[in-house]
């Protein structure tokens, strides 16, 4: 089954079969976790007995958190499996050896715009050399439709994958995961191995060392061998941003991968991110952790220095039809090289307007505050913060325009929102007199425009004047 090539489709669970099963489930997991979430330093403990495995389902909604799986036993293991959507594993660490045979976890979003989030977990204490399974396998039989978060998770010296994530596009399933503030070390066939068949997968902020892996043996294509791989994208887009990976990155079936920010090789600390948990108890106490990547706080430092967090990026792979595109900021914005753009004269750059066309190639900006808006017109594929988005969907929806030019004397105004809201230099003129404070807005208009993008519902409006005010919707 531990095929270096092949996708596995059920994992195999048969030696759980000859086993002693022991089951938590439904309302004895919120039990747990109930009891173990009062105070970060206090968790439970569940002992599994030698030659028994545990097996512990996390239901739709539930969540099972600040628990310590003693696993020390002579062949003590444990499943925690997830059913339904909106649930979250957090603070549980593993301890003791993985004796193998079936993943330590089996998570899975059944909803397709479910989300679940696993947090905060220890699971390097290794696994037995040669046996079959490893960490996490992203369930693709539940099947996994929806999206999980790995977030501060440490996986080390498993046989048969750290974080198996491929399964559900082996199957046709859009399920995809994101990884965050993680460390993996030393696991066999692949550290990091992801499905974004449908959607991208981000892995951000994560160290990723392949040293010191072990040989694989039942279920393995070629036993005894130890090829692996730091990050393995199967079926479609993997982003790397700001990651130290020690170790190979691999493609199949038309995955694909983009570094921003990323260390390769000698380049890279192999040093976990701060707060990863490395041992069983500072997972399920929620306390403690590794002190810290230098390379990865040096590169946060650096981007929140510039104040410019937010990456835009258009790329086009047709040089004979240009398409074209405009957006406006309600901050700082400048041309960047993310994803491999390249910097030319033909777009411009004025008071947060940015205006410019691409073809065959990438076209990227930097900004700080609020997109306001963003149009595109040919064909184009639009990236925000590293995820693939819908064009039509970008920037504020709404306007509001105060116009005082039908008058030759002060209008003053104030209105609410509901959602965001922001001065648009393209919609009208930016003056002193104008604020934005959280959802109001206050301002004066002599003779000329002012103009606003905003979400939400338009909540309160007054005006001291005859100003003309026009409101608007779905206009970018």
């Amino acid at each position: 089954m531990a095929r270096d090539e092949a996708v596995r489709d059920t994992p195999d669970d048969s030696l759980l079969n000859r086993r002693s099963y022991l089951k938590f489930a439904g309302a004895t997991a919120a039990a747990f976790a109930a009891a173990g979430a009062a105070n970060a330093k206090q968790y439970r403990t569940i002992t599994v007995p030698a030659g028994d495995t545990k097996v512990i389902t996390v239901g739709d909604g539930e969540t099972f958190e600040n628990v310590l799986i003693d696993m020390t036993a002579d062949g003590a293991s444990a499943m925690v499996q997830t059913s339904g959507s909106g649930w979250k594993i957090r603070n549980v660490g593993f301890k003791g050896t993985h004796p193998g045979g079936h993943y330590l976890m089996v998570p899975g979003v059944s909803d397709a715009n479910g989300t679940g989030l696993v947090e905060n977990v220890y699971m390097g204490d290794g696994q037995v050399a040669r046996t079959k399974s490893g960490g996490i396998w992203v369930n693709a039989n539940l099947p996994h439709r929806g999206t999980i978060t790995f977030r501060n998770i440490h996986v080390a010296k498993m046989i048969d994958n750290g974080l198996y994530g491929s399964g559900p596009g082996a199957r046709g399933y859009g399920g995809n995961l994101h990884v965050e503030s993680s460390y993996f070390k030393a696991n066999t066939i692949a550290n990091v191995r992801l499905n974004a068949k449908a959607r991208p997968c981000n892995v951000t902020n994560t160290v990723i060392d392949t040293r010191g892996n072990q040989a694989c043996g039942v279920g393995c294509s070629a036993p005894g061998s130890k090829n692996t791989r730091g990050v393995w994208s199967w079926y479609g887009e993997t982003h790397l941003r700001n990651c130290d990976i020690v170790g190979s990155i691999s493609t199949a079936h038309g995955g694909s991968v983009t570094k921003t920010n990323t260390r390769i090789g000698g380049n890279a600390d192999p040093t976990p991110p701060k707060g990863v948990p490395m041992t069983a108890k500072q997972a399920a106490s929620g306390a403690g952790g590794s002190s810290g990547n230098r390379k990865q706080m040096t590169t946060k430092k650096q981007a929140k220095a510039q104040g410019l967090p937010n990456v835009i990026s258009i790329s086009s792979s047709n040089s004979g039809a240009p398409a074209s595109y405009e957006f406006e900021v309600a901050g700082k914005v400048k041309k960047s090289t993310d994803r491999g753009a390249s910097k030319d004269g033909d777009d411009s750059l004025k008071h947060g307007i940015a205006k410019g066309s691409v073809a065959g190639g990438t076209d990227s900006y930097r900004f700080s505050g609020t997109l306001a808006s963003f149009s595109l017109d040919g064909n184009a594929t639009v990236f925000f913060n590293g995820e693939r988005v819908t064009p039509g969907k970008l920037g504020l929806p709404k306007t509001i325009v105060i116009d005082g030019s039908v008058n030759k004397g002060s209008n003053s105004y104030s209105f609410d929102v509901g959602g965001d809201v922001t001065k648009s230099r393209a919609l009208g003129s930016v003056n002193k007199h104008d604020t934005v404070h959280g959802t109001r807005v206050k301002g004066k208009v002599f003779g000329g425009k002012d103009g606003y993008r905003f979400s939400g519902d338009l909540k309160r409006l007054r005006i001291d004047g005859n100003a003309r005010i026009s409101v608007g919707s779905g206009g970018n």
